[in-house]
């Protein structure tokens, strides 16, 4: 389980990181530019867990098990199991992940821009 931090520290942290996000992210467009591709989405909301509550708040919103089959993307071959780390929910336009890990939460950063990706069983 992960460490408490004091309500002012968290709720800094989270609003910091919702302004970023929504500066960055706002409105409802997919541009593409000379460079690169911006996007743009008029919500979205980020809500930092540890793993267990990660894992509980997948089987809630899903039905499903936090634990998967792998592979879920189409270039793996090797058949496993893994444990949901973080997920994106398209009907809430919400992101869950630990806080600290800018791997997990810019994956499902990518969820929510470009969607589905991932191979389903």
């Amino acid at each position: 389980m992960a460490a408490r931090s004091c309500p002012v520290r968290h709720g800094t942290w989270f609003i910091l990181g919702s302004s970023i996000l929504a500066l960055t992210l706002s409105g409802c467009t997919i541009g593409h530019l000379e460079h690169g591709e911006e996007y743009e989405l008029s919500a979205l909301r980020v809500v930092f867990l540890d793993a267990s509550q990660i894992q509980a708040k997948y089987e809630e919103i899903t039905g499903q098990s936090a634990v998967v089959t792998t592979p879920r993307l189409a270039l793996e071959t090797q058949r496993g199991e893994e444990v949901v780390v973080g997920f994106y929910d398209f009907r809430t336009q919400t992101i869950y992940c630990p806080k600290m890990d800018f791997e997990v939460c810019g994956h499902e950063l990518h969820h929510a821009v470009l969607g589905h990706f991932h191979l389903h069983q």
